[in-house]
């Protein structure tokens, strides 16, 4: 049995050591555990440990572990966790710099790191062999330290779960057949309902003269497919079982290594090869115009749903992307189609898919489209989709759609419908969209996406309405719902987006980075979400996290729309890029009455006097009709308006954008960084 430091003991530089993350905490010196007091010390190393670069700020640390406290006892407590980890840890391992910490990570082993490399190296490690739902062991017993925390470690686990899976899924077909079958058992233990993998472990077992092996893998994953999900395996692995059963098994030898493909422009990682799932606007006959609104719903809400899988781009049909944007990116073409329908008191729906080349149709459904059986037929129909195009699921993101069936069902009417008025834009209808909400609250006082919806409205109130002024009270207002939203439920991607959105608007810019960052690891392949978190980066002045997450929205979409463009203006001229500005302006067609000011401003900078003149007129005349506000529209007024509406962190970037307007001729004299 190892002896135990108990910190502060000072250990030598030159020490070994290493931290087991995958079934609770352990940190090990050359064969002496070192025991830490402190939960939360515990959590701050094994945050930065589990980091890309082992760096990060102590404003994300604070808002992370001490969600809950004010800023000023946060703080307080996180320089006690410094002290302690100072104290125990090797000098030099961990630099507390004033606004943030670094642990040198290439003096520190971890377990995570361990699987990771041995996978990256073509190996099925030991623990992914030993230990069923590995991924779910991670910092175990460190779930109830703070609300938002817990939240990260969910996501967390969920995102080291499909990086194993990933990895395992390529060693399927590795040329070493033991690699192979390792592969398929770490696989099944990682996710009992992988169903390929449960295919190949079963003709393993066959290889090996295990028949009945083999019918026992199946019964397991038929067991657990209908009491979890209430569905059957695959036609591919019933029609494996039924060979194994009669026989007539023919196991397919080894693969042959693949030829090595033509060359082409290499893509990004995120530009993989996938399939290309295109969700068709939905046709509606008869449905009365009261509930039209549950079909258009059901279809963003599907649409959401499949966004969470990586397995496909989803597009909104009502876009057509270029064949370009597909060359080299999408491997195969498949269409949802809709057709809803009054049948006596109900609303029908019948979805297909099919294959978009060949037109053969390869799933459909039919069912009523009702607030009582909602939840039940999302679920099933994305798993329906996902088996017909996968021929496997995964329990694990299945999971993320199963829930939502306490909901009260008046609640979730109102906020559907709230929910189509505002994706409209159309700020007249603004005040009907938060009735709905409130109501929908009156409904379900726990129905978290009403409280995200308003928190919503107060956030972008000024931004819609031409006139209209920010305001600390409806700054405030926003921050109590958006805060209700994600202490109902932390799981939801949405929630945190818009907690980190009113904290913006609030100035607490730092502590927003936290909710911002957790909304990226809840819905990471959401593109709206990324593009979304990317614009808050670029109001903070972190132009290098502002482009990556824009970058990669952009390469998760095939046909980005005109506000996704829109946003990409802000984030290129905060960045100091101001040809892609007026490129992104073109995408974007001014559907922001505000682009034609960043178009200005680009156009000043770039020398291009005569175009930056026209763009500043143009952002008049497109502000001057829709003006609410209670002073005249003068072009001072509407200036100043243009000047105060983002949430920006930083003078010296709110700078660079009144410098290149005022340059076009939209001044407003006297307006200074924060005075409004």
């Amino acid at each position: 049995m190892s002896a135990t430091l108990s910190a502060p003991a000072r250990l030598p530089q030159t020490a070994s050591l290493s931290l087991s993350l995958l079934g609770g905490f352990r940190l090990v010196l050359d064969g002496h555990e070192i025991r830490l007091r402190n939960r939360k010390t515990r959590a701050v190393l094994s945050y930065l440990a589990l980091s890309a670069t082992g760096e990060e700020t102590r404003e994300r640390l604070v808002g992370l572990l001490w969600s809950e406290s004010s800023e000023e006892k946060g703080r307080a407590s996180l320089r006690q966790v410094v002290h302690e980890l100072r104290e125990a840890l090797p000098p030099g391992l961990l630099a507390a710099e004033r606004l943030s910490l670094v642990l040198d990570l290439r003096g520190l082993t971890s377990d995570v790191e361990g699987v990771n490399a041995a996978l990256a190296a073509g190996e099925v490690p030991l623990l992914l062999l030993e230990r069923a739902s590995l991924t779910e062991e991670l910092l175990q017993g460190h779930e109830d330290l703070d609300p938002a925390f817990n939240v990260w470690l969910l996501a967390k686990r969920q995102s080291l779960h499909d990086a194993f899976a990933r990895r395992l899924e390529a060693l399927l077909d590795a040329t070493d057949t033991a690699v192979r079958r390792q592969a398929a058992r770490a696989l099944l233990n990682l996710d009992p309902t992988h169903e390929e993998a449960c295919r190949r472990a079963m003709q393993a077992a066959v290889a090996d003269g295990d028949i009945a092996g083999a019918l026992r893998l199946y019964e397991s994953l038929w067991n657990l497919l209908g009491e979890d999900f209430d569905m059957e395996p695959s036609p591919a692995t019933q029609e494996l079982v039924a060979a194994i059963k009669s026989g007539s098994l023919e196991l397919a030898s080894p693969r042959p290594a693949p030829p090595p493909p033509a060359a082409r422009p290499a893509q990004p990682a995120t530009g993989r090869t996938r399939m290309l799932l295109r969700v068709c606007p939905f046709a509606a006959h008869g449905v009365p115009e009261g509930r039209e609104h549950l079909v258009q719903g059901f279809r963003h809400d599907l649409m959401g749903c499949l966004a969470r899988f990586r397995e496909w781009f989803v597009l909104d049909g009502s876009t057509t992307p270029t064949e370009a944007a597909i060359a080299g990116r999408v491997s195969s073409r498949y269409a949802i189609d809709g057709t809803a329908f009054q049948a006596g008191t109900r609303v029908s729906l019948v979805l297909t898919l099919s294959d978009t080349e060949s037109g053969v149709v390869v799933w459909s459904e039919k069912m009523g489209l009702d607030l009582e059986t909602w939840f039940e037929a999302q679920t099933r129909l994305v798993r329906g989709i996902a088996m017909s195009l996968n021929g496997q699921i995964s329990s694990a993101r299945m999971s993320c759609i199963s829930g939502g069936t306490e909901v009260s069902l008046a609640a979730h009417d109102r906020w559907l419908l709230g929910q189509s008025i505002i994706r409209g834009f159309s700020p007249e209808h603004w005040e009907r969209a938060r009735t709905l909400f409130r109501e929908a609250i009156a409904e379900d006082a726990n129905f978290s996406p009403a409280y995200s919806s308003l928190a919503q409205l107060d956030n972008v109130e000024h931004i819609v309405n031409p006139g209209i002024w920010r305001d600390r009270a409806r700054e405030e207002r926003s921050l109590v719902m958006a805060r209700r939203a994600v202490q109902l439920d932390p799981m939801d991607s949405r929630a945190q987006l818009c907690l980190g959105w009113s904290l913006a608007m609030a100035r607490q810019h730092d502590r927003a980075t936290t909710p911002m960052a957790l909304a990226c690891e809840l819905n990471p392949y959401d593109t709206w979400t990324l593009i979304s978190a990317a614009l808050f980066h670029a109001f903070c002045g972190n132009h290098a996290e502002a482009a990556r997450l824009a970058a990669e929205s952009l390469e998760m979409t095939l046909s980005a729309g005109r506000t996704h463009w829109g946003y990409q203006v802000t984030i290129a001229y905060l960045r100091g890029d101001d040809q892609a500005t007026v490129e992104a302006c073109d995408r974007a067609e001014d559907c922001i009455r505000a682009l034609p000011a960043w178009r200005a401003a680009a156009l000043f900078n770039l020398g291009d006097i005569e175009g930056a003149r026209r763009s500043a007129a143009q952002f008049f005349e497109l502000v001057r009709p829709a003006w609410r506000g209670q002073e005249d529209a003068t072009e001072a007024s509407m200036a100043r308006w243009l000047l105060h509406l983002y949430p920006i962190s930083r003078a010296e970037t709110w700078e660079r954008l009144r410098h290149g307007v005022a340059g076009a001729g939209i001044e407003a004299a006297g307006l200074s960084f924060g005075d409004w």
